[in-house]
C-alpha cells in the first residue's frame, strides 16, 4: 500500500531469495523524490513464521536498495539474536 504522506511513490512486492531455508519477500518504494527503499521479510518454514524488517536507508537506485536489503536480510539470518 502507498503512503503519500510519507513520500512514497511506488510500491513493488516480490520474492527474492531464499537463504539457509528462510524465505526472504521483499517489497521496494520508491519515494517521491526518485530514491527507493526496501522493507524485507523474513518466513521461516513450515510454520510460516514472519519477521517484518522495514528499511530505512535510502538509495538513488532500485537495484542498490535490494541489494542492501538482501545483505541485511542474510545477515539478520546469520544473527538471529542481534
Amino acid at each position: 500500500m502507498l503512503d503519500p504522506q510519507a513520500g512514497e511513490a511506488y510500491s513493488l512486492r516480490m520474492i527474492q531469495a531464499t537463504y539457509k531455508g528462510i524465505e526472504i519477500e521483499m517489497e521496494m518504494h520508491q519515494l517521491t523524490h526518485g530514491y527507493w527503499k526496501c522493507d524485507f521479510t523474513l518466513i521461516k518454514h513450515p510454520e510460516r513464521t514472519k519477521t517484518l524488517h522495514h528499511g530505512d536507508q535510502e538509495f538513488p537506485t532500485m537495484d542498490l536498495a535490494k541489494e542492501f536489503a538482501l545483505q541485511e536480510a542474510r545477515y539478520a539470518i546469520d544473527h538471529p539474536n542481534q
